[in-house]
């Protein structure tokens, strides 16, 4: 495990009392960090959040009246993270970030025209037709097609239906204690599966969606697996007797990963690095009918495992 440090300062003893003041969250030279270091950096982590959640809010009402709020929002979530925890710099980005925050919601308010009491004040025109047969505008309902023809126009295209190709694919695979189901399609001899992995890494609780700065003081926990492992197969068979076909699959499956940093401070996990993960797969089987409609497999996948399959056709 790594742990990250503040940068190194110079001793106390031979700075100026302003420059001391720049190195209060110097790390010792054991690399442990004090309690009033860890105090300073909790509530910049604090202030660090409610910039990075503000900073998400206004992406998530894109706008062009919100490209300067959020330029302005960028830029104390700057200060925050290259002030090292200096307590006075945390401060000011906390109240500036105050009043973005309130600026946003003015700006995000909206009259709702549903709610508006003239809306509820339109009168309703309300009609009442008249079934009378002294109504001009009356018509005589069409007569209903007879039951009988349409049965027999039934039944004549049920005899020219023929069996389907199609068949509904399910399997189960497991493999390091990992359990993948997947579905999919055939015709003929072609086949796609979707399938999932769900053999994400498990963890203390949940990670926030940023980076934290590399001088606060951090724990490395490595790479993790974040999410389940998804990705798609194209499947083809071979029929090798009556009943028995063999087959043969390639596919890629897709996996959320990042390196996770653990805070000293509040114990909160952090993404340090945010990427996607791209594997490919290959697999093959057997598989047995036992009539037309139903059918069994067993076979093995490269991620997924040893792999048991279902396939009803309809």
């Amino acid at each position: 495990m790594t742990i990250g440090l503040m940068p190194a300062q110079p001793s106390l003893a031979a700075t100026t009392p302003r420059t001391a003041a720049k190195t209060r969250l110097t790390a010792q030279a054991s690399g442990t960090p004090t309690p009033q270091q860890l105090d300073q950096q909790r509530e910049a982590e604090s202030v660090l959040k409610d910039g990075e959640n503000l900073r998400q809010d206004i992406q998530n009402n894109d706008s062009n009246n919100n490209r300067d709020l959020q330029r302005q929002v960028d830029d104390q979530v700057t200060k925050v993270r290259e002030s090292g925890g200096d307590p006075q710099k945390v401060r000011e980005a906390d109240a500036e970030l105050t009043r973005l925050r309130e600026q946003n919601n003015r700006s995000n308010s909206y009259y709702d025209y549903f709610y508006s009491p003239y809306y509820y004040r339109t009168p309703s025109l309300i009609f009442y037709p008249s079934f009378s047969g002294n109504d001009p505008g009356y018509r005589t309902p069409a007569a209903p097609q007879p039951i009988g023809q349409d049965n027999r126009s039934q039944e004549s295209r049920s005899d020219n239906n023929t069996p389907s190709s199609t068949q509904v694919l399910g399997s189960i695979g497991f493999k390091d204690g990992s359990v993948s189901p997947g579905v999919g399609l055939r015709w003929n001899n072609i086949g796609f599966e979707i399938g999932g992995i769900f053999n994400e890494d498990s963890l203390p609780r949940a990670v926030n969606d940023f980076a934290l700065p590399n001088n606060f003081f951090f724990t490395d926990l490595g790479v993790k697996k974040l999410s389940p492992q998804w990705g798609a197969d194209l499947l083809g068979y071979v029929d090798v007797a009556p009943r028995v076909s063999v087959y043969g699959s390639v596919g890629v499956y897709f996996q959320s990963q990042s390196r996770i940093a653990q805070s000293l401070a509040t114990s909160e996990l952090y993404k340090q690095t945010n990427e996607t993960n791209v594997t490919g797969a290959v697999g093959g089987g057997v598989t047995y009918s036992f009539d037309e409609n139903v059918n069994v497999g067993l076979g093995y996948h490269s991620l997924r495992g040893v792999t048991a399959r279902l396939g009803i056709r309809f």
